[in-house]
């Protein structure tokens, strides 16, 4: 994403990482709440991310061409999420 962190002191390395597996498992959980079965992404999805899906027994398939997803989207009912943010900068996801 073109995010740099510098960290003067290595103690708060492990702060850094946690919060950002925090994060992650927060989105996850948010589109699992939703009642979400199956997310479908155009770019990669983490490793710690795929687990939180398996977990809940959401399909979760990385790396789909956008054609693809426009034309299943379309076929499917389904609605394409490009971020997860509203215009508050808070995330949600109905």
């Amino acid at each position: 994403m073109g995010v740099q962190v510098l960290v003067k002191d290595p103690n708060n390395l492990d702060e850094i990482r946690q919060r950002e597996m925090d994060i992650c498992k927060e989105r996850c959980e948010l589109i699992i709440n939703s009642g979400a079965t199956v997310v479908l992404c155009s770019k990669g999805i983490d490793d710690f991310a795929l687990k939180y899906f398996v977990e809940a027994g959401v399909i979760a398939v990385r790396r789909v061409k956008k054609s693809d997803l426009r034309r299943i989207a379309n076929n499917s009912g389904a609605k394409i999420v490009v971020s997860l943010a509203d215009f508050e900068g808070n995330e949600s996801f109905e």
